[in-house]
């Protein structure tokens, strides 16, 4: 390989080395308390331009169930079965897109006549989530500085059944918060081994330009 081809080689090493790569980073937003009560929001921040080239975008919707659950069982003799299902949806509108999470539970009760049977709802997490790419949307909305805000709203719901009469008092209370993943091309940064390769090539340029200059 002669001196000039090395120069060549050394020049695109440099180019290749600074190429994109691909590269990820999350965040995670605020939690909204209590969304059937509370329309709420989420803030998150925006992705730095100065880091690269946004190409893609995962929001990720999480609802936080948690509650309790109350049956009386009215008769005045004789036991009774009853069921109830209780549970709740959180939505946000991204980018034009309807995003829903939706959790529920089920409890059963054996009661006698005049019984109340109560439950406590541990929390339990359930999650739903929307991507957006470069190539088919904008997603000029997620990127700059300061916080990207999605709106949420809510609402619960239960049924019941049983072998008699009976009272039923479903709580669910929902929190709601959200994580964003940003896929990018991240700006090129060269290798300590590309900068010495370049200098190489530069003093070899350098070498080769005086030899000429003395000849």
């Amino acid at each position: 390989m002669n001196k000039f081809s090395k120069t060549i080689f050394a020049a695109a090493a440099l180019t290749l080395a600074m190429g994109a790569n691909a590269a990820v980073i999350e965040f995670t937003s605020n939690t909204a308390h209590n969304i059937e009560e509370n329309d709420g929001e989420l803030n998150f921040a925006k992705f730095n331009t100065a880091l690269g080239t946004l190409t893609g975008v995962k929001f990720e919707l999480f609802n936080v169930l948690s509650g309790s659950i109350d049956v009386t069982n009215d008769a005045t003799s004789g036991s009774g079965t009853f069921v109830v299902t209780a549970g709740g949806e959180i939505s946000s509108d991204v980018l034009g897109s309807l995003l829903t999470t939706t959790g529920s539970i089920t409890k059963n009760f054996s009661l006698a006549a005049g019984q109340t049977g109560s439950v406590t709802l541990d929390p339990w997490t359930v999650s739903n989530h929307v991507s957006f790419s470069a190539s088919s949307s904008d997603l000029s909305a997620f990127k700059g500085t300061g916080d990207y805000t999605a709106l949420l709203s809510g609402w619960s719901s239960a049924t019941s059944s049983g072998s008699g009469n009976a009272t039923y008092n479903p709580v669910i209370v929902m929190d709601g918060y959200a994580k964003v993943t940003y896929t990018y091309d991240a700006a090129p940064v060269p290798e300590p081994e590309t900068y010495a390769m370049l200098l190489g090539g530069l003093a070899l340029m350098g070498v080769v330009a005086r030899r000429r200059k003395s000849a």
